[in-house]
């Protein structure tokens, strides 16, 4: 299974480390995501959700 959140997208980033001596190395930083029950169109599901959008449920 992916690791993307099922409510919003967000994904897997990609980007560089730099060095003092400014060489660059790819690191790629994954999503927080959590496995999570919530209503969707009345219904319980369990769904993968980062952590953002978890947050922001449950102030609505």
């Amino acid at each position: 299974m992916s690791r993307v959140c099922e409510i919003c997208g967000k994904g897997k980033m990609k980007g560089n480390t730099v060095s003092h001596s400014n060489r660059k190395a790819i690191k790629h930083w994954d999503a927080n995501l959590q496995v999570v029950e919530m209503e969707v169109n009345g219904e319980q599901k369990k769904v993968k959700a980062c952590t953002k959008c978890i947050k922001t449920s449950k102030k609505a």
